[in-house]
């Protein structure tokens, strides 16, 4: 069904980046559209996260990632008061055996001027985390948590209530232009805009194909898997615990979390997924798996890091090696205090050479305008992204 009404935008996707882009568009009176193929908002990597506000401490400055990420996080804490959504900004303690990595990190604190950080000696550590196992660290108070699908959901609300239009169950199959309209196909509408934004995350590469782009990366999904104490057990945290990432592999490493609600989250392992959305090692989609690891970029990236791959696989599949990880950093946690999460699946731009992109990748097509990496800090980030972005099309 061909929809009698026109556009000045199309934004595909209804995850945390597509709503605040959406959002931005409509602060500048513009006619929104979303289009979502799920039942609902955030269903993928906007609702299944570790929920954390962060800091921006740990990415290169002047980067999208740096600049997005703490402008990002001060827009982020003004809708979550101004909306009334519980979060917590207790500060997080960063830690390294290796003291220089410490020092490194604090000078980047403050070229970044980021008030408040200090090193904390192993008393001071102690007093902040009395079970942390390592005992130098870096505090950064700017870090936080929040459950990020009630702040999708808060978005969807107000930008409808503003007069925006999502429609559900839309899986884009084909993408046109026809003098000056972009139209916009569904499996079973068909839209039209002057302008289209793609969101769509996992599938971010595929709609970009669509709009007539050769992306020079492709999306390769990593599952992230959490595992929570049992209650009894969440005395050993009282905010967050998080080691130093490898910059080569910045979504890797198990860290502690205490979110929003007083759980004690740990995690993510990481490991490739057999299907775009594939949350569980059962759920597998062959075309997909097969497209993944035919990729040269990925054949590149795997002999890279096999060792690596290997041990997270193994981690995943075996509970009392996740459980070891975990003990590094607090003691006395055994494979009965850790109970299963759900999964996220990180929408990772992988590109022909074989290195993960670490930064935001935004490129431009014709009338559009098109996220093909957005990777953690991304939530934070969001209604920053939604900035650049509306800044750059109203433009």
């Amino acid at each position: 069904m061909k929809s009698s009404k026109k556009f000045d935008y199309i934004v595909i996707g209804a995850g945390i980046v597509g709503l605040s882009t959406a959002l931005k568009l409509q602060e500048a009176n513009k006619k929104v559209l979303i289009l979502e193929k799920e039942k609902s908002p955030g269903l993928h990597q906007s609702g299944r996260n570790s929920g954390v506000l962060h800091s921006g401490i740990y990415y290169k400055p002047n980067s999208f990632k740096s600049n997005l990420c703490i402008r990002g996080r001060e827009l982020m804490l003004e809708f979550l008061r101004t909306n009334e959504i519980p979060y917590r900004l207790e500060g997080k303690i960063v830690v390294d055996q290796d003291v220089d990595k410490i020092l490194s990190l604090f000078e980047r604190s403050k070229s970044l001027e980021m008030n408040g950080v200090k090193i904390l000696e192993k008393h001071q550590l102690l007093e902040k985390e009395p079970n942390s196992k390592i005992s130098q660290g870096l505090f950064v108070p700017q870090a936080g948590v929040v459950n990020y699908k009630i702040v999708t959901n808060t978005m969807s609300e107000i930008f409808k209530k503003n007069g925006g239009d999502i429609e559900y169950f839309q899986e884009i199959v084909n993408i046109s232009d026809n003098a000056d309209t972009k139209t916009v196909e569904s499996k079973k509408d068909i839209f039209s805009g002057d302008f289209l934004i793609n969101c769509a995350g996992l599938f971010s590469d595929k709609v970009a194909k669509l709009d007539g782009l050769f992306p020079k990366v492709k999306i390769i999904p990593f599952r992230g898997e959490y595992y929570e104490l049992i209650t009894e057990k969440s005395h050993l945290l009282n905010n967050m615990i998080y080691p130093i990432a490898d910059p080569d592999l910045p979504f890797l490493g198990i860290h502690l979390t205490k979110t929003v609600d007083g759980k004690i989250e740990a995690g993510p392992n990481a490991v490739l997924a057999f299907a775009r959305e594939g949350y569980s090692w059962s759920k597998i989609n062959v075309s997909q798996t097969l497209e993944t690891i035919t990729y040269k970029g990925m054949i590149k990236l795997g002999r890279k890091y096999i060792k690596t791959g290997l041990d997270e696989m193994y981690r995943s599949l075996n509970k009392s090696a996740f459980v070891q990880e975990v003990n590094k950093l607090i003691p006395g946690v055994t494979s009965s205090d850790l109970i299963k999460r759900p999964a996220g699946v990180r929408a990772q731009a992988v590109s022909e050479n074989g290195d993960l992109v670490d930064d935001f990748l935004f490129e431009e097509g014709n009338r559009s305008l098109h996220v093909l990496n957005a990777p953690s800090p991304a939530a934070t980030a969001s209604l920053a992204i939604g900035e650049y972005i509306a800044s750059k099309v109203l433009n």
